[in-house]
C-alpha cells in the first residue's frame, strides 16, 4: 500500500522513524512568544506567571485607580469590589493562563504522542510519505493558525462588548455600583475588564479552532498509515495507542476549567444582585449546563474518532487472519479426527487457538484505558457538582445554626 515501509523488518531496527508532527505552531503568535530563545519548547511556569503578570496587575491598577466609591476589597455588603468578584479572579488566575499554557504545549504533547506509537510499530509509513505528510499539514496550519487567530479576535472583541453590556448597569446582572461600572458609568477599570473578556474569549476560540485543525490531521495520518498495526496484549492495554488518549483528556481538562469559571461567575451574579436577577441567571446557568453536557463528551472524543475508526478497521484484519488460521487447523484436526489419531499436540493446538482467539477478541476499539477514561469522568463531574456542594453546604450550615 502507498506510504507504507517496503519492508516490515525496517521497524525493528534501531534507526528511528522519521519524525510524523508537523509544525503546527507556524504562524501562531502564542507559541512563538512562549518559546524562550534558542530551545524549541515552551517554559510552562514561565508562560503562567508571565499571562497572569500581565493580566491581573493592569486589571488589579485600573480596580485601584477607579472611583473611590468602589474600594478594592469592601465589607461583605455594598457594591462588587475588585476583590470580591470570584469569578473574573478565577479566570484571570487559573482560567486563562491555564488555556495558553494547554495552547502552547499541545504541540509538544502531540508530538511526544506520536512518537511513541510510531516506535511501537503501530503507526508505521515510509520516510518518503512521513515528509511529504508533515511538510503538508504544515502548510495548513500556518494557514488555520492565522484564520483562528484572525477569528479569535473578532469574534472575541464581538463577545466582549455582548459581556460588557451584560454586565452595564441595569443590564441584567450587575448593579451599578461595581468595580466594573462605578457610579453607573464606564471608567478605566471598565475598558481592561473589556480588554481582558476580550484576550479570554480570543484564546478560546484559537483553541477550540486548533483542536479541530488536530483532529482533521490525525485522521489524515490514520487514512496515510491505514490499517494500524495494533498490538494484541500491549501493556498499555489500548493496542499500542494510549498515548493519543491524552490528547482527549487535555481538551478535557480545558473545558472543565472554563466549566468552573461558569460557575463561579454565575455565583458572584447571583451575590452582587442579591438575587434580584434569579430569571435571566437561570436561563444563563440552564443553557450553559445543557451545553456542557452536550460538548464535553465531544470534545473529549473528537481527536480519538480516527484512531477509533482505525482501530475498528487493525482488528477486522487481525479476526480474519486469525479465523483463517483457524479454518486451516480445525480442517487438519478434521483428517486427524476421521483417521482416530487425535494427539496430545493436536490438543495443545486447539488451547493456543482458542487463547489467540481470545485474545484478538479483547483487542480495544478506542485508544484509552479504564484509567484514562475514569479521568474524564472526574473531570467531566466536577463542574456539575460545585453547585450541589454549594447548596450541600449552605443547607448544612443553616442546621447547624
Amino acid at each position: 500500500m502507498a506510504g507504507r515501509p517496503a519492508e516490515s523488518s525496517s521497524l525493528m531496527s534501531n534507526v528511528p522513524p522519521t519524525p510524523l508532527c508537523p509544525d503546527t505552531s507556524s504562524g501562531s503568535i502564542l507559541h512563538r512568544l512562549a518559546r524562550s530563545r534558542g530551545s524549541g519548547s515552551p517554559k510552562l511556569v514561565r508562560v503562567y506567571v508571565l499571562v497572569v503578570a500581565a493580566t491581573y496587575l493592569p486589571l488589579l491598577l485600573a480596580a485601584r485607580l477607579g472611583s473611590e466609591a468602589v474600594p478594592l476589597w469592601g465589607n461583605g455588603t455594598g457594591p462588587l469590589t475588585f476583590f470580591r468578584d470570584w469569578g473574573l479572579g478565577y479566570a484571570v488566575l487559573v482560567s486563562l493562563p491555564t488555556l495558553v499554557v494547554l495552547l502552547v504545549s499541545d504541540e509538544h504533547v502531540l508530538s511526544t504522542s506520536l512518537d511513541e506509537v510510531q516506535r511501537d510499530g503501530v503507526i508505521a509509513v515510509s520516510e518518503n510519505a512521513a515528509v511529504s505528510f508533515r511538510a503538508t499539514w504544515t502548510r495548513h496550519f500556518r494557514v488555520y493558525n492565522l484564520i483562528a487567530q484572525f477569528a479569535g479576535l473578532v469574534l472575541g472583541i464581538v463577545l466582549g462588548i455582548v459581556t460588557l453590556r451584560f454586565v452595564m448597569p441595569n443590564g441584567s446582572v450587575m448593579p451599578s455600583g461595581s468595580w466594573i461600572w462605578p457610579e453607573g458609568s464606564l471608567h478605566f477599570a471598565g475598558y481592561m475588564y473589556f480588554c481582558f473578556i476580550t484576550l479570554l474569549y480570543a484564546v478560546v476560540i484559537v483553541y477550540v479552532m486548533r483542536g479541530i485543525v488536530v483532529s482533521l490531521c490525525l485522521r489524515a495520518l490514520v487514512a496515510l498509515a491505514a490499517p494500524l498495526r495494533i498490538l494484541p496484549l500491549h501493556p498499555d492495554k489500548c493496542g499500542g495507542l494510549r498515548p493519543v488518549g491524552q490528547l482527549g483528556l487535555r481538551n478535557q481538562y480545558t473545558l472543565t476549567v472554563l466549566g468552573i469559571n461558569i460557575v463561579l461567575l454565575l455565583v458572584v451574579s447571583v451575590y452582587a444582585t442579591a438575587g434580584a436577577s434569579a430569571a435571566p441567571l437561570r436561563y444563563v446557568s440552564i443553557a450553559a449546563s445543557v451545553a456542557y453536557l452536550i460538548l464535553a463528551p465531544v470534545i473529549f472524543m473528537a481527536p480519538l474518532l480516527p484512531f477509533r475508526t482505525g482501530m475498528r478497521e487493525a482488528k477486522k484484519v487481525w479476526t480474519h487472519e486469525v479465523a483463517q488460521l483457524v479454518r486451516v487447523e480445525i480442517e487438519r484436526l478434521r483428517a486427524q479426527i476421521k483417521k482416530n489419531e487425535v494427539t496430545k499436540l493436536d490438543e495443545e493446538s486447539i488451547e493456543r487457538l482458542r487463547k489467540v482467539g481470545a485474545a484478538i477478541d479483547e483487542l480495544p476499539v478506542w485508544p484509552f484505558d479504564p484509567s484514562t477514561l475514569r479521568k474524564f469522568a472526574t473531570a467531566y463531574i466536577v463542574p456539575m457538582a460545585l453547585p450541589l456542594l454549594a447548596r450541600a453546604a449552605g443547607a448544612l450550615i443553616k442546621a447547624m445554626r
